[in-house]
């Protein structure tokens, strides 16, 4: 092995070096003092009054831009959702939408919600550097049936083979939520409402991971059918990063022929629907499965709601 000795190094390079250190040192100064920090701590306790004030359930809280966290503090427990395409959201399944902006971000959100058709119910007083608005939303779809809600009275199985095997035990989740149980690979074998990061936030949904072979039945008895069937579905960000393959959602209603939806592994949280008859009952099954199960973690939710158009 050779062994080399250091060198002092020329007059005129060490100089440049110094140059270049004294350099970044002054752009990161500058950097730091420049950088606007926001509304303060006060200011932001004080903008969510209102909306702590006004809220009502099924409300829903849009938090621009996506890393205002401070936030969370305040209104945390209302569920906002701080996300980067608000727009993109299940708009419809709410009657009045809040918008709670900071480093600017309010006005222009409020302006893209009224160009869609929602109105502006208040615009309200906030300290400087943070909006706070509510609107309605005149062409929202009323919610007639909740899977995740209702999952103690669904019906879970696992299809393999021509055979079904009941996941029958009913547990307790996480956060105390019930659980449908399969009797084998119980640490991940279930279906359950949990939190899971979809993306870059996290969602109340069904976990429902596909099964090594055939498919997990999620099958719900006597649903009140009103139009539309809406759902949002996809992969897990731990998911989406390490599974091998998509993931097939088949929905069908009293065991007619399903309508299949197709998530790959980069669909987080991706909306599906299909209508269906605007009165009546009907058992409506989801079907999860996969070529590869892999770490293959998969989540959704859906409700029944009126046949108004929906959002893209």
């Amino acid at each position: 092995m050779r062994s080399t000795v250091a060198q002092p190094a020329p007059r005129g390079v060490a100089a440049l070096g110094l140059l270049v250190a004294l350099g970044g040192g002054l752009y990161g100064a500058a950097f730091w003092l420049t950088v606007d920090e926001g509304p303060s701590a006060e200011a932001i306790a004080e903008a969510a009054k209102p909306i702590l004030d006004g809220h009502r359930a099924g409300d829903l809280i849009l938090v621009v831009p996506h890393f205002a966290t401070r936030v969370y503090e305040h209104v945390g427990h209302l569920g906002p959702l701080a996300v980067k395409a608000p727009l993109r959201e299940d708009l419809d399944g709410h009657q009045r939408i809040w918008v709670f902006g900071i480093f600017g971000d309010g006005e222009p959100l409020v302006d893209a919600l009224t160009a869609r058709g929602l109105e502006l119910a208040e615009r309200f007083t906030t300290p400087a550097g943070t909006t706070v608005a509510l609107l309605n939303n005149p062409g929202a779809n009323t919610i007639r049936y909740d899977f995740l809600a209702r999952l103690r009275d669904a019906k879970v199985f696992h299809e393999k083979n021509g055979t079904r095997t009941a996941c029958s035990e009913w547990t307790s989740g996480r956060g105390g939520a019930g659980r449908w149980q399969c009797p084998y690979d119980k640490d991940w074998f279930y279906v359950a409402p949990e939190y899971h990061l979809m993306g870059d936030h996290s969602r109340l949904c069904l976990w429902a991971h596909p099964p090594g072979e055939g498919r997990l039945i999620v099958e719900y008895p006597r649903v009140p059918l009103a139009g539309r069937l809406y759902g949002r579905a996809g992969h897990t960000l731990n998911g989406s990063l390490n599974a091998r393959a998509p993931i097939d959602l088949d929905v069908a209603f009293d065991g007619g022929p399903p309508q299949r939806f197709v998530f790959e592994l980069e669909d987080y949280f991706e909306p599906f629907y299909v209508r269906t008859a605007t009165a009546g009952t009907a058992t409506v099954s989801f079907a999860i499965s996969t070529v590869d199960a892999g770490v293959n973690h998969f989540c959704f939710t859906a409700d029944i709601r009126t046949a108004e158009e929906l959002a893209p």
